[in-house]
């Protein structure tokens, strides 16, 4: 067993009250001309029920919403935070830096920049594990910290919907540190980069749909292998929320039954892009699903070929 290098702590979630079903979504995106290419039964049959949607709140507010939490605390113990990482997939063109600089002033971190992680789509979450793991490898001391956020706000029908699959707004943070006591431990982890292009091409991009699991299967093995684990010894599977069809192929591609994979929050959540982890996780604990000393993987899918995959600990 190897032992962590990255420490996940004070996770925040926040999703907004107001949610429909997917037949009422379904029906208005069509109505704004989006072609969606399945029947809300067919949706519903793989865990589907209903759509986060914000309302009265911004981008920003939803942000503020599972920061403040997160950097109270930190300002509180000292904590040196070196980066943000940000991840968004339905505002492109956002300004990743204005919509922090009110926090990090009121914080007092009013130099750290904010990185945005733009081209790993819903897979930006293992990148940042990358990015955070390298950042602190080189930090004297245990007191630095990067903060990983990702939040995402639909303008319009356009960005609720790729045809295959709707999306909710969402907003998440948590705080990666070196390892210590407590919290989500990373223990080993992955990325895979295929790169792919599909030019909005109907043929190619159901090539993706079709195979995509061969890249998830390459790197949980090689994670578990990394680990010398086996996939007996995991507790959960927290996957992005492709729904239970989906799961139900990955979970024959590497080889575990279906049941291993989370999906407590699937039917009330949907697809929340990279808050899709950090929800699961924290409503498996709130669940008694997942228990102090379980081991667990989080595998994240990218459209485009991008993957990822990471141990954890939940100490």
């Amino acid at each position: 067993m190897t032992s962590p290098h990255l420490t996940l702590t004070d996770i925040q979630v926040y999703l907004p009250s107001f949610r429909p079903s997917i037949e009422q979504v379904i029906e208005d995106i069509k109505e704004d001309g989006v072609s969606f290419r399945l029947s809300a039964a067919e949706y519903r049959d793989s865990g589907f029920a209903q759509v986060p949607i914000a309302q009265d709140e911004s981008l920003e507010q939803m942000i503020n919403r599972v920061c403040v939490p997160i950097l109270s605390r930190a300002r509180e113990e000292g904590i040196r935070l070196g980066a943000i990482l940000f991840a968004c997939v339905t505002n492109p063109g956002v300004q990743a830096q204005s919509l922090f600089s009110g926090l990090l002033h009121e914080f007092a971190y009013g130099d750290t920049p904010v990185i945005q992680t733009e081209e790993y789509g819903c897979a930006a979450l293992h990148l940042s594990l990358y990015l955070a793991k390298a950042y602190l490898a080189v930090e004297p001391g245990s007191n630095a910290a990067v903060l990983f956020v990702a939040a995402d706000r639909a303008i319009s029908s356009h960005h609720r919907s790729d045809s295959y699959m709707l999306y909710g707004d969402a907003a998440s943070a948590a705080l990666l540190r070196k390892s210590g006591p407590g919290g989500q431990q990373t223990l080993a982890d992955r990325l895979k980069v295929d790169a792919l292009v599909y030019d909005d091409s109907p043929e190619r991009i159901k090539m993706y749909f079709s195979t995509f699991y061969l890249a998830v299967r390459q790197v949980v093995k090689q994670v578990l292998r990394d680990a010398g684990m086996s996939m007996g010894e995991i507790r959960l599977i927290f996957c992005s929320n492709l729904g239970l069809n989906t799961w139900s192929t990955l979970a024959r591609a590497i080889g575990c039954p279906l049941d291993k994979f989370y999906a407590g929050a699937l039917e009330y959540a949907g697809h929340l892009h990279n808050t899709d982890i950090l929800l699961n996780v924290n409503d498996a604990i709130q669940a008694d699903s997942l228990k102090r000393g379980d081991f667990y993987l989080t595998v994240t899918v990218g459209f485009g070929g991008y993957y990822g995959c990471s141990l954890h600990k939940y100490e």
